[in-house]
């Protein structure tokens, strides 16, 4: 469920001053925590809220905090949340009003925009127009530079063009550069090149993506600042003609072209800067007429000590409500922006001018996405149940999420689980009690990069807010978000040891059979004579959740000398999960470990040939790029395929010959599915001897 704390000594707009909203029902056509979002401000304003959703969301506990909800239908985006007659018949039976779109989905599309008001419902975004001269980012790039916004070198890419000709226009643009979909977002359709014999290649792969995920696959080049921030600019507009902004957000932290940690405002831009780069946004904004609310992105480059140059390029313009919104909203006295959404789509006035919104401007604020991913891993997705979720309340926290303990991560959405919000009156005191929360929220079932934001926050360039869109790539073991093994090793001792003393005080036969005979996988450790004290908690869950019961240990050991408190959860192990149990473990003020313990039988379907080559989770297969007899060297590309949005290389573990491919381009996969099988070169080169 959503969460949301306000920060004490924050001053709300009072509802009851602004005038009274028109429409009644609004319909969310979207999912997970930013629907979730949309409701909190419709109930707030009295309005009764609408859900749709997808077979696989239809468990999932977001969608019941709403008055009313349709199924969709459909398993993937493209099956659901994607049809416009759909969202538009659910609008229908269910007698709603208005539509909010979110962010992602259709929230960008102008046939959607056009359909929902030509239905005679409320469209809860920017004119279809607007949207149209913003989508296409050639076009959106000429409109900026009509309103004097500057902008990165680039180049058009239009029709058919040959190998050679495409290598002439990036030796003009310069390297390294991006190749970017012009109608996407979300580092979909996009690929950094770093020379010119791999320009051919990227366009390909990225037009593929691009058609993918926004069903246009049209391409541009753009020069890729490798040393720059990326900052942006809330700005709101109404029909009567008045557009405002809303200060900066830095969104530099980037993995894959899509961002990880957000701030306002930025702390590494001067105030000259700042009012040229909002003013900037404030004319494009006008220029178009905006209407509502919206985000003009910027590169800022900076030398190499990390200081602004003073310029500043326009990147794109986001004609909905992004993702990191909250930490605008937190840094502005709590000014709801969902709420200013619903007023200027009913023809009223922007609620405050631009010098109000400057006079409630302060403090800091810092958002961090934690998504279903392992960052040591190639930021691969990782899909699976939660088996646990749970936090501290905090004043200074304000976490937007979209999933509960008990709801299932699938590959067909973008992987983000939750956003956490932190904010203080300097950025120091934001980012202490974002660090605290971090550690100290309980995850487990899935993998996560709340490691990985930990390290970063802690880190000397975070500190120094010396972060630029390369620092990821530039700072590896930033990256590297895994358990360090000592601590992992002394995890899951502590794990074995908690199901030990449960399973012995537990069960009646506890003392007449040693720690791990037959049904007890448990075993006894050197280390339990270490223990001070200990003692265990059996809570039930809540309703509705897949486990039984779980069991909390409580105890003290030594370790280097040093005494450390240690609680571990056990959580029972799931029906038809290969009796797998699963231990959260917290020693001290470490961040909490997750372990699991092993099964006590190994499905034989779980194995596979020896030189086979997996998927590494749920997708479907895009391409199969090799065929029976092909000789391959380690590391060349076998298959792709699709999931959470992105797209996935299989590649060979080893050189040899492609001896089968067990799947075809279109085949859904599951993780750990075999799709092709080598023979070992050295193997064949021993037996031809």
């Amino acid at each position: 469920m959503s969460e949301s704390v306000g920060i004490e000594g924050v001053e709300v707009l009072e509802v009851e001053e602004l005038p009274k909203i028109n429409f009644k029902r609004v319909l969310v056509a979207n999912r997970g925590e930013i629907a979730l979002r949309i409701s909190r401000t419709a109930d707030k304003l009295g309005i009764d809220t609408v859900a749709v959703f997808s077979d696989p969301d239809s468990e999932c506990d977001w969608r019941l905090a709403f008055d009313y909800g349709v199924p969709l239908g459909g398993t993937t985006s493209a099956e659901s949340y994607l049809v416009i007659d759909k969202i538009l018949d659910a609008a229908e039976k269910s007698g709603a009003d208005a539509i909010h779109p979110g962010y992602g989905f259709l929230s960008e599309n102008p046939t959607f925009a056009r359909a929902v008001r030509e239905a005679g419902l409320v469209w809860i975004g920017p004119d279809p127009e607007s949207i149209e001269a913003m989508a296409l980012k050639v076009e959106a790039k000429n409109l900026a530079k009509e309103a004097g916004v500057p902008l990165v070198p680039g180049a058009e890419l239009e029709g058919e063009i040959l190998d050679a000709e495409l290598t002439s226009i990036g030796d003009s643009v310069g390297y390294p550069l991006l190749v970017k979909a012009s109608a996407g977002g979300g580092g979909k359709g996009m690929r950094i090149v770093n020379s010119a014999d791999e320009l051919v290649d990227a366009v390909v792969g990225a037009k593929r993506e691009a058609a993918s995920s926004f069903g246009d696959d049209t391409v541009f080049l753009e020069r890729y600042l490798t040393h720059a921030r990326h900052v942006e600019v809330q700005v709101f507009g109404d029909s009567h003609g008045n557009v405002v902004e809303f200060g900066e957000r830095e969104c530099s932290i980037q993995r894959r072209h899509q961002k990880v940690i957000e701030e306002a405002p930025s702390p590494g831009i001067s105030e000259d800067l700042r009012e040229r780069m909002t003013a900037a946004a404030v004319a494009l904004a006008s220029k178009i007429n905006y209407l509502g609310a919206g985000t003009v992105e910027f590169m800022v480059p900076a030398d190499e000590q990390g200081n602004e140059t003073g310029e500043f390029f326009f990147l794109e313009m986001n004609t909905r409500l992004q993702v990191e919104h909250p930490v605008t909203e937190q840094t502005h006295d709590g000014i709801d922006l969902v709420e200013w959404q619903f007023r200027v789509a009913d023809g009223q006035e922007l609620p405050l001018t631009q010098d109000e919104i400057h006079a409630f401007r302060g403090g800091h604020s810092i958002e961090v996405r934690l998504y279903a991913e392992d960052p040591a891993n190639d930021y691969l997705p990782s899909t699976g149940l939660i088996t646990r979720w749970s936090s501290t309340p905090s004043e200074q926290i304000r976490a937007e999420v979209g999933f509960i303990q008990g709801d299932t991560i699938t590959p067909h959405y973008d992987p983000m689980v939750a956003k956490i919000v932190s904010t203080g009156i300097t950025r120091e005191d934001a980012t202490s009690a974002l660090v605290w929360d971090l550690k100290d929220r309980g995850i487990s079932g899935i993998t996560t990069n709340r490691e990985q934001l930990i390290a970063i926050l802690e880190s000397l360039e975070f500190v120094s807010g010396q972060t630029f869109t390369d620092t990821l790539e530039h700072h590896p073991e930033l990256g590297d978000s895994s358990v360090p093994e000592s601590r992992l090793e002394l995890a899951t001792e502590a794990a074995k040891i908690a199901q030990s003393f449960v399973a012995a005080g537990e069960q009646p036969w506890g003392n007449l059979a040693p720690i791990g005979y037959r049904n007890v996988r448990g075993e006894r450790h050197d280390s339990a004579a270490r223990i001070e004290q200990i003692h265990y908690e059996v809570s039930h869950p809540q309703e509705d959740t897949v486990t039984t019961e779980e069991a909390d240990v409580y105890f003290r050991w030594q370790q280097d000398g040093v005494d450390i408190r240690t609680r571990v959860t056990l959580i029972p192990p799931v029906v038809g999960e290969e009796y797998e149990q699963t231990a959260v473990v917290r020693m001290g003020t470490e961040p909490t470990t997750t372990v699991t313990l092993p099964p006590r039988f190994v499905n034989p379907a779980t194995q596979v040939a020896e030189g086979s080559s997996v998927a590494p989770l749920p997708g479907t297969v895009i391409t199969v790029d090799v065929a029976e007899g092909d000789q391959v060297d380690e590391g060349q590309t076998l298959a792709v395929i699709e999931a959470m949005k992105m797209e996935h290389r299989i590649t060979a573990g080893q050189a040899g010959t492609v001896a089968q491919i067990l799947v075809n381009t279109g085949d859904s996969v599951a993780a750990g599915q075999a799709l092709v099988v080598i023979d070992d070169a050295s193997s064949q080169d021993s037996e031809e001897s």
